[in-house]
Order: structure tokens, then sequence, then C-alpha cells
């Protein structure tokens, strides 16, 4: 899947951290599963095998294995791909691992786009950004 990076308040996301006991890796695994979470609230589902192949991948946790068996179980001819391992500024990697949920998110030449990850990414960037959500998280 494409790779689409989002800007998120980084007061907010310092003070996230601060909290955390100034634990960047920390506030990187909770704002991926929240992300993760809001990915998998949307409506799409056939086999099921999309949305049980989201996973977050942090420097310390990789959920690659789990969320592969997950898809397969659902979908025994679905094929999926890791995501790379976060690197330099990058603190998580949170998304499908099946290889055709680009089509999914932004439509072909024979099926409408169906996105899940972009407004999921916009809840989240919009939670943080605005303090509310992460108030209870921190405080």
């Amino acid at each position: 899947m494409s790779e689409t990076n989002y800007t998120l308040d980084t007061q907010e996301v310092n003070r996230i951290i601060r909290a955390m006991d100034g634990n960047a890796e920390k506030a990187a695994r909770a704002i991926g599963f929240e992300m993760e979470a809001e990915m998998k609230r949307a409506d799409i589902r056939d086999t099921g095998a999309m949305m049980n192949s989201i996973y977050t991948v942090t420097q310390k946790i990789d959920g690659y294995q789990a969320a592969s068996a997950s898809a397969l179980a659902a979908n025994k001819k679905v094929e999926t791909d890791p995501h790379p391992k976060p690197s330099g500024d990058v603190l998580a990697r949170i998304g499908p691992s099946v290889i055709y949920a680009e089509y999914v998110e932004n439509g072909t030449s024979r099926m409408s786009a169906q996105p899940f990850v972009l407004p999921a990414a916009e809840r989240v960037a919009r939670s943080i950004n605005e303090g509310e959500y992460w108030k209870v998280l921190t405080e």
C-alpha cells in the first residue's frame, strides 16, 4: 500500500510524550493502536480478511504475524505483505497487510473507492490536534 503521512500538532504530541514519561515509542504505540482501531471500524466487509490484516508496527512491537494469520483465517487465498519496520523520524506504521488494500482505498477503473485509511487518519489527527481525546490518556 502506498505510504501517506499526516501532520499532527507537535505541541499535543509532545504533551502526550511527556505524559508518558518522555517515551516516544509508547506514545507512538498509543496513537498507532488508536489509528488501527479507527480503521477497523470502517464498514467494509467481504471475507473480513482486509480488516483482520490491519496492524501496527513500531520499533518494539510488530503485529504482522497475528494480523496475517487472522487474514488467512478469513480467506485462505489472501496474500499479505509486512510493513517495513519504522526508522528515522518514523515511529510507527499502521495499516492493512493484504496486497489489495490500496485498490479498496483508492478504487480502480472497475470499482469505486471505499476509503477507510484516510477517514481514520483524519479522525485520529483531529482528536489529537483538538486535545480532547488525549486529555483522558495524559492527565
